[in-house]
């Protein structure tokens, strides 16, 4: 096991940088129609493309890095994982995906792609994701896979040459073409995309790969190779590159700024739950039915962004009060 006796290390950065991650995420999901066009407007598709190679990477490798030490570093049991994770992941993935499900049903026709009253339907939403109302919940169902290897993780970090090899075997399957080969249920065929993300954060936390990366002159080279990866090369290369430069620059920016977005940041996961509920109200409500007007467009992206951000933030304190623990299971929050 590897050893469990790390000197205590403050990592602030990992924090902040968790906050910038959730905000991309937020941004990726704004939408705000041209009602010229009928389509969403250019910026609220292009502004957020700059970030997709690192959006959805960043978040699965600083889960893994979690992972690593908060869980296998003290050295937890399996059984006390696995009930930890049904807990903070089964539960909120089961009521949120019940949430959206009758939410939609109740917009009617007030929403984009109305579902059926239909329980067949219903059930399927827990398992086939792309073009349901549950379609943002497969993160959930991914980190549900990823934690069910807990095992094998646990004794691969045992083991420095099995460690390097499970790091390249994720590597290769990684390019391996399975989504047509595995089934499209519960988002087990893209498994293989998001394993390599999730175990390189369980590697860069086993070896603290960070103590390289904490200087200004690498945050701005890794910048400069991002850059150049994006429009070069793309795919894992520019992802993992992508990674590596928000680590760095979250360093840096720690040293000068270790409270930056510190007012959300302990909450990134119930906006990811939440965020799109309030996210729909500004588009669907606010835009499209009583304020319209183009002149306001950068407003109401701010206040897209905003809404999907500190509301989810404000019902999670609200709900840190109150006393039914339940509440707080649905709610990914630490009862």
């Amino acid at each position: 096991m590897p050893p469990s006796n790390h000197p205590s290390e403050r990592l602030e950065w990992l924090s902040l940088m968790r906050g910038l991650s959730i905000v991309l995420v937020v941004m990726f999901h704004v939408q705000l129609v041209d009602m010229a066009t009928g389509e969403n407007h250019s910026l609220c598709t292009t502004l957020p493309t700059i970030f997709t190679p690192i959006r959805m990477p960043f978040f699965i490798f600083t889960s893994g890095g979690l992972l690593y030490l908060s869980r296998i570093r003290r050295e937890w049991t399996t059984r006390a994982l696995y009930a930890d994770k049904l807990r903070r992941i089964a539960i909120p993935f089961v009521f949120f995906v019940t949430f959206y499900y009758l939410f939609k049903l109740l917009a009617g026709a007030w929403a984009k792609t109305p579902v059926p009253l239909s329980l067949s339907y219903y059930a399927e939403c827990f398992y086939r994701f792309t073009g349901h109302p549950s379609a943002h919940l497969w993160f959930l169902a991914t980190l549900l896979m990823l934690m069910a290897l807990y095992p094998l993780l646990v004794a691969v970090c045992r083991n420095h040459t099995a460690s390097v090899a499970m790091l390249l075997f994720s590597v290769g399957i990684y390019h391996a073409d399975l989504e047509n080969v595995l089934p499209d249920v519960f988002y087990i065929n893209h498994l293989h995309r998001y394993l390599v993300y999730f175990y390189f954060g369980i590697f860069f936390f086993r070896y603290r790969l960070y103590r390289f990366t904490d200087s200004p002159l690498v945050a701005v080279a890794a910048v400069a190779v991002y850059a150049a990866s994006y429009c070069v090369v793309g795919g894992l290369a520019t992802s993992i590159t992508g990674i590596v430069m928000c680590v760095a620059v979250g360093q840096s920016v720690a040293r000068r700024q270790p409270g930056l977005f510190g007012s959300f940041r302990d909450y990134i996961y119930q906006i990811y739950l939440m965020s799109m509920f309030f996210q729909a109200f500004v588009e669907l409500v606010l835009w499209k039915r009583l304020f319209y007007d183009e002149r306001l467009f950068l407003v109401f992206y701010a206040l897209n962004i905003l809404a999907g951000i500190y509301l989810p933030t404000l019902v999670a304190r609200l709900a840190q009060r109150q006393p039914y623990r339940l509440v707080r299971l649905c709610l990914g929050i630490k009862a």
